[in-house]
């Protein structure tokens, strides 16, 4: 029996004199040498550039095959070469491997895990038994490319009794006598539409196996290729009466089950194919697995799934689809004859959560999650009545809504947007809400200034306006000023006294909305300096302004003497005044220092002071009137001058001078009679030398 061979093939693999398909040919060998080397492990044939694994001695439960041995491609694996190495679980075979010998693997016990697929155009070539009497694979994928290489005893996968799933790759054009004989544990197999043959015995004592589908491209079914086997151990083929063939009308697969007696079930192709949904909506990251509805009932087809773009969505070969990026993509579902289903799938960015709100200075800060591959965000709020609505744009991840109103709850939600404006994500339709409690004013400067110390405080979103408290001497806060604005000058201090002050939020009806700081802030008043803000040359002197200072009694004026020290010269709780102690043509220079109503300097002084040259104004004169003794002439006085000189002239004529004087009147004896006659004055000083102008239209009357 053919049963009995592969049962005993393994045995004697290493022996076997079966021609097998290497690279290393016959007529290689004669015309080049063949060189034997070890290689690890390994022990390997070469010849021109390229080896064969001849044996492997090693014990590793997980082995890799390499690629390359010392510069020689490894393109085949010898008859026997991993023969019952029971201890190998997994084995990595490269991409270079062509060839796989007759009973290569055979009676690897402990074998779980093989992939036989290669890349690019690369044909494998898989000999008799090579996988024979693997007891523990699980699982195979027969890529398109194989070739099985039936030559006497078959059996590749014989006796790989927990096989349960084999793949067939589409490419594939025959299933080899014996392939899976003994595959006890085979529940289920699909051919693909490229296999034409199906030679004997293929499936034999496969006992699991009770159904299987024939596609219409299978012309030739040898004798026992299925449904056959020993199934009560009694050493005698036997036919399953239970087993099933579904295939199309006037085929191979249909004559089979009619020489055999099986029950034979027809199956169509399809004419449609349908989707349960049309469009779908998913975040990054999420997937969702289409189910797909194909007609007739009785249709039989594989199915191909493919997405338009694999960088928004992909889909596997069970149509689980995975969203990658926001955007759209057309998954297509499509059968072997052609008919397709489409699904228009949306992907949007995860949903943003807000992860924090905060009631702050300016407002209720919001703050949320990055999302990644988002632009932006669009943030909505939710209004008394209505749905949401939107308000604000934005790369940030956190936002303060300076619109909101005291002790009112307000609700937002948040969406992703890219560079356009466009939503690409959903949002939380309940939002997150937080109660609107404007938060202490802080006090953020406290400064010394002329009008007193200066209050300046950060500014509350939705506020009206502010109370101010300071804390006298004994007792608690007490308040002292309302206003809107977000700083005030406090002009009730008192010299080197410290005053502490706290601040909190009012409506427009003058109701404290906020809490304020118990502790408060405090600064110890020392009056700024006075500036001298103008120096006017009058009929007096030198008339000093200065600025007001806040809180205290009066000032101190000093003049800087010739030597270059300061002197005191008065005292006064006004803020101007005129010194009448000056010199024509000199430079006086002055400064000034707060003092309390003890004369104690409570400030600073401006050590460079402010200077002014005393240029004498011109005279003004203040009276003319007629006497017996003739014109009597009067002017104001004039600070520091030593007197004046007096000046007449007629209508037509020029100035001429009358007298000189230290007084401010003089009596014009020798003005005549009758006529029209002016007069001016200038100042002198003690040498006759004018120091001041005069004014060139005068003063007149008529002598009597």
């Amino acid at each position: 029996m053919k049963k009995l061979l592969c049962a005993v093939l393994s045995g004697i693999m290493a022996f076997s004199t079966f021609a097998v398909a290497v690279p290393i040919t016959a007529s290689a060998a004669e015309s080049q040498e063949i060189v034997s080397a070890t290689y690890g492990d390994f022990e390997y044939d070469s010849v021109d550039d390229y080896c064969t694994i001849i044996k492997y001695n090693g014990s590793a439960a997980n082995v890799t095959i390499p690629s390359e041995i010392d510069g020689y491609k490894v393109l085949s694996i010898w008859q026997g070469a991993f023969y019952n190495c029971t201890s190998m679980e997994s084995v990595t075979i490269p991409n270079s491997i062509k060839y796989i010998g007759v009973g290569a693997f055979s009676a690897c016990t402990s074998l779980k895990n093989i992939d036989i697929r290669t890349s690019g155009n690369n044909i494998i070539r898989i000999c008799d038994s090579a996988f024979n009497g693997c007891t523990s694979l699980k699982s195979i994928v027969i890529p398109g490319n194989v070739e099985f290489l039936w030559v006497a005893g078959g059996c590749t996968f014989g006796g790989c009794t927990s096989l349960k799933n084999v793949v067939i790759e589409n490419g594939v054009t025959v299933i080899s006598g014996w392939l899976f004989e003994r595959c006890s544990s085979l529940e289920s197999i699909s051919i693909p539409d490229s296999v034409t043959e199906i030679q004997p015995c293929a499936f034999f004592n496969c006992t699991s196996l009770k159904s299987i589908t024939i596609p219409k491209s299978v012309t030739n079914m040898s004798n026992c290729s299925l449904g056959y086997g020993d199934y009560h151990n009694t050493n005698k083929t036997e036919k399953d009466s239970n087993f099933t063939i579904k295939g199309y009308k006037g085929t191979a697969a249909e004559e089979y089950a009619k020489d055999n007696g099986f029950k034979f079930i027809e199956i169509s192709d399809p004419t449609s194919v349908s989707l349960n949904k049309t469009s779908l909506t998913l975040d990054v990251g999420k997937s969702y697995t289409l189910t797909k509805t194909v007609s007739p009932s009785n249709a039989v087809t594989s199915y191909t799934w493919s997405s338009s773009n694999t960088s928004v969505a992909t889909v596997d070969k069970n149509g689980k689809v995975t969203a990658k990026a926001s955007g759209t993509a057309t998954i297509t579902v499509k059968t072997s004859n052609g008919k397709i289903a489409n699904c228009k799938v949306t992907v949007n960015l995860p949903t943003p959560q807000i992860t924090s709100l905060a009631n702050t200075t300016g407002g209720i800060k919001i703050s949320w999650n990055k999302v990644d591959g988002a632009y932006g965000y669009r943030l909505y709020y939710k209004p008394v009545s209505g749905g949401w609505k939107r308000f604000k744009d934005t790369t940030a991840t956190s936002f303060t809504d300076s619109g909101v109103v005291p002790n009112k709850t307000e609700t937002y939600t948040i969406r992703c947007i890219d560079k356009n404006g466009n939503t690409v994500s959903g949002f939380n339709s309940t939002g997150w809400s937080k109660k609107y409690t404007p938060v202490a004013p802080t006090i953020s400067k406290l400064d010394i200034t002329t009008g007193g110390i200066k209050l300046s405080w950060n500014k509350i979103a939705g506020v009206y306006g502010y109370r101010l408290y300071y804390k006298p001497e004994s007792g608690g806060w007490k308040r002292f000023k309302d206003t809107t604005a977000t700083s005030f000058t406090d002009s009730g201090v008192s010299p080197n006294r410290t005053e502490t002050y706290t601040i909190r939020c009012i409506d427009k009806n003058g109701n404290t909305i906020s809490g304020f700081n118990s502790t408060g802030w405090s600064k110890k008043y020392t009056p700024a300096a006075p500036t001298v803000s103008k120096l006017d040359i009058t009929k007096g002197g030198i008339k000093l302004s200065w600025n007001k200072i806040a809180g205290v009694y009066g000032y101190r004026l000093y003049y800087k003497t010739s030597s270059g020290g300061w002197k005191r010269f008065k005292d006064t709780t006004a803020t101007s005044f005129t010194d009448s102690g000056v010199s024509p043509n000199r430079t006086e220079t002055y400064t000034i220092r707060c003092i309390d109503k003890n004369g104690k300097t409570v400030s600073g002084f401006n050590s460079k002071g402010w200077s002014k040259k005393y240029t004498p104004v011109a005279p003004t004169i203040t009276r003319l009137s007629n006497t017996s003794k003739g014109v009597s002439v009067t002017w104001n006085k004039i600070a520091g001058v030593y007197g004046y000189r007096l000046y007449r002239k007629y209508d037509g004529g020029s100035w001429t001078k009358v007298k000189d004087t230290t007084s401010t009147s003089f009596t014009d004896s020798g003005a005549k009679k009758g006529k029209k006659v002016t007069y001016t004055v200038r100042c002198i000083d003690r040498k006759g030398k004018t120091v001041s102008g005069f004014n060139s239209k005068g003063w007149s009357i008529t002598r009597k």
